[in-house]
């Protein structure tokens, strides 16, 4: 009846797709009553519709999102398909991945400049969904991502994945003990880090320990808790050196630009620093990643004063 919404074929798929960034198959298309005829005459240029892949299809004007090519990826790659590699990752939102072309595990036979193709397909056991989106886990995601990233990119995915699911850690380990392929890459990545030793709590300070770990400076302790004398927390410090009373403080861009943020974190410094009587230094993401040797050369120079100030005066570091 006139009036009343999607009461056509056309606007019942429609309807529907809009569920779903905009996107249906041919075969959702027909359990609505669309014909083939009128799949193509709709998808001709210009048209209500557009082929963004072999049987999948998509509607005119739909806003921009960065999930909409993951999904029809998915679409083409069928009912085994699941997304892998570096768009799980940016799914699940491990650092240092960004949503690109999509990757996907299928039996489907790759396309020129379609989705890029892994095999094989994975199991139900490991898949999982964040909304429409069918992924790896956050393990099988890193094991995958051994074998396609540079170690320090892996090193962020691998930070963020033990700040995730802190028993990865020790399965990554065993993975890698292995002998399976990526398993070299996972072993250098993983010495980079004390076994069992706290995630950094940023992809910022995990930038940071690599900016710092080529130069004469020692392993920083992370997440150091200040203790008031009642026992009381304080504070926690992002990285340390208790040896030399010489702290880091890592402003991300996200969590940092709010004023409430910045006055917390100004207050919560002054009470440390007098407490312990350390040295705080303040880098932010411009510092640790567009000037990283500058604050390389400003760290090691920092480290070193502490350790000549701490011989000197013969007293130790400040002891929370």
């Amino acid at each position: 009846m006139a009036g009343n919404a999607a009461t056509t074929p056309i606007e019942r798929l429609e309807a529907f797709a809009r569920g779903r960034f905009g996107l249906f198959t041919p075969t959702e298309a027909a359990r609505f009553g669309v014909s083939r005829a009128l799949l193509g005459y709709h998808s001709r240029s210009s048209g209500r519709w557009s082929r963004v892949l072999p049987s999948v299809y998509q509607l005119a004007g739909q806003p921009p999102d960065r999930r909409r090519p993951l999904f029809a990826a998915l679409l083409w790659g069928g009912d085994d398909a699941v997304l892998s590699h570096r768009s799980a990752a940016a799914v699940l939102r491990l650092d240092g991945v960004r949503f690109g072309r999509p990757e996907l595990r299928t039996y489907r036979k790759a396309l020129r400049g379609g989705p890029i193709v892994h095999r094989p397909p994975v199991g139900p056991d490991v898949a999982t969904r964040t909304g429409l989106l069918r992924h790896t886990g956050v393990l099988r995601t890193v094991i995958d991502l051994a074998t396609v990233l540079d170690d320090d990119t892996l090193e962020l995915v691998i930070e963020s994945a033990i700040r995730r699911q802190p028993t990865c850690e020790a399965i990554l380990r065993l993975v890698a003990s292995q002998g399976c392929y990526g398993a070299p890459r996972l072993r250098r990545v993983l010495a980079r880090r004390v076994p069992g030793s706290p995630p950094t709590d940023s992809e910022l300070e995990t930038r940071y320990l690599q900016v710092i770990r080529a130069g004469d400076v020692p392993p920083p302790v992370r997440q150091h808790r200040v203790l008031d004398d009642t026992g009381r927390c304080i504070g926690r410090l992002d990285l340390c050196w208790p040896e030399v009373g010489l702290w880091v403080e890592l402003d991300g861009r996200a969590t940092h630009d709010r004023p409430q943020a910045l006055l917390y974190d100004r207050h919560r410094q002054n009470e440390v620093a007098t407490r312990l009587q350390w040295l705080p230094l303040r880098f932010t993401w411009d510092d640790v990643v567009m000037h990283s040797a500058h604050t390389a050369s400003f760290t090691e120079t920092a480290y070193r004063r502490r350790a000549g100030w701490q011989a000197n005066t013969r007293a130790p570091a400040g002891d929370p």
